[in-house]
């Protein structure tokens, strides 16, 4: 088993070497599908840990002698975006687990912004916030200036809170993320398909983010149209071919 802990919480080493131990039998579950998150108050301080389901055969080869897990690859990458001052939940520490000399778990555990709301109503339509939706677009656009992509930018992994002076963003789900010197806009206008298949909440976000990023309003709204469209298209057919084998 391998454990790195951020120095800033060693006051939780306790906690943490017992979480695999304790993660079935302890804590609030809060999400469970593929992978599953629960909760904590350790010390004082709102704990969320993300166990990473057992991966296929293939990729625990390729986590253990070839590429970072998910695990890993969450923790560097809070730190690299809190370097960069973009806002992600603290990164505690990470976990992998081993059997046979091949990674089975693998846990993020990071501080739990339990005050904060994801954008789903905001991108379905069903929230009417003009002025969240601009802030979206230039928090977008000001991390894509640093070099940010965020390859699961989807609804449930940008969370907002409101405050009495301004609204605060932050990034979750980052394990798959890229950091470049600079992104093409069509890696841009891309990394938009998964956010909202809502055309008229799309078409807005677009020519809000076309207008915080200097491009060509036009564009962005019918490039990130037809890449959103592509990707949902493409989820549809998938799943009514799942749901004919079954």
């Amino acid at each position: 088993m391998k454990i790195v802990i951020n120095p800033k919480y060693t006051a939780l080493n306790s906690f943490i070497t017992k979480i695999p131990a304790l993660f079935e039998q302890e804590g609030e579950l809060v999400y469970t599908a593929r992978n599953q998150l629960k909760a904590y108050n350790v010390e004082g301080i709102d704990v969320i840990v993300k166990r990473y389901k057992i991966p296929h055969i293939i990729n625990r080869l390729a986590y253990t002698y070839i590429r970072p897990s998910k695990a890993k690859r969450a923790y560097e990458y809070a730190l690299k975006l809190l370097q960069l001052d973009v806002n992600t939940p603290a990164p505690i520490a990470y976990i992998e687990q081993y059997k046979a000399g091949m990674l089975t778990y693998g846990y993020f555990i990071s501080v739990y912004e339990k005050d904060y709301l994801d954008i789903r109503n905001l991108m379905d339509g069903t929230q009417d916030d003009q002025n969240l939706l601009r802030e979206l677009a230039s928090y977008i656009s000001d991390f894509h200036k640093k070099g940010i992509l965020h390859l699961d930018m989807s609804p449930g992994n940008i969370l907002y809170k409101k405050t009495k002076n301004q609204t605060l963003f932050t990034l979750i789900d980052i394990n798959r993320m890229q950091f470049l010197p600079i992104i093409s806009v069509e890696n841009k206008y891309n990394s938009f398909k998964r956010i909202s298949e809502n055309q008229a909440i799309l078409t807005e976000l677009a020519k809000l983010y076309a207008q915080a990023s200097n491009l060509n309003e036009t564009e962005s709204i019918e490039k990130i149209n037809q890449f959103s469209s592509d990707f949902f298209s493409s989820k549809r057919r998938f799943k009514s071919r799942k749901n004919k084998e079954s």
